[in-house]
């Protein structure tokens, strides 16, 4: 059975915790790049979801513009 890919907030939550740890503990080298690991994969997992969520965010702007309502500019993050 596959993981369960973590929500947006869980992996910013992951990685705060991880950043703590790094700046509040001396940690031995193998635990330190085991962290490492871990906050990669909560890095992909927040910039996946953004980039999901500005997809949906600029074909709503496409939507509104095709529909004659005023828009100023698409969404940047």
């Amino acid at each position: 059975m596959a993981a369960k890919t973590p929500t947006f907030s869980e992996s910013s939550q992951a990685l705060e915790e991880i950043v703590e740890r790094f700046r509040s503990e001396s940690l031995p080298l193998e635990e330190a790049l085991t962290l490492f690991k871990e906050g990669v994969g909560h890095i992909k997992v927040c910039q996946t979801q953004l980039n999901e969520a500005r997809g949906k965010v600029e074909e709503l702007v496409k939507t509104l513009q095709e529909d004659g309502e005023s828009v100023t500019r698409p969404f940047e993050v």
